[in-house]
């Protein structure tokens, strides 16, 4: 049986939806995960930030692919993305 991993994990429970984007653009800005897989942890409730993270995502040029979690079957579920840089 086939662990998923990646690279890094941020956890963005708890933030406002502007907090969180500001914590996630720092996070990917900083050049440390090129190259590399992050797994988002957003929670599910309400979709609100889940919604904003994957926008963001699908507008930022450092992001070359999405994995949204119920689509792959992540561990998590809707509650977690995976973005590669």
């Amino acid at each position: 049986m086939q662990v998923f991993t990646t690279d890094a994990k941020i956890d963005l429970h708890g933030f406002t939806p502007e907090a969180a984007l500001y914590r996630l653009e720092r996070l990917c800005e900083s050049g440390s995960l090129r190259g590399k897989s992050l797994l988002v942890i957003h929670g599910q409730g309400h979709g609100i930030l889940r919604d904003k993270v994957r926008q963001w995502g699908k507008e930022s040029r450092m992001i070359k692919k999405i994995w949204p979690g119920e689509e792959y079957f992540l561990p998590g579920g809707g509650g977690v993305t995976v973005f590669y840089l």
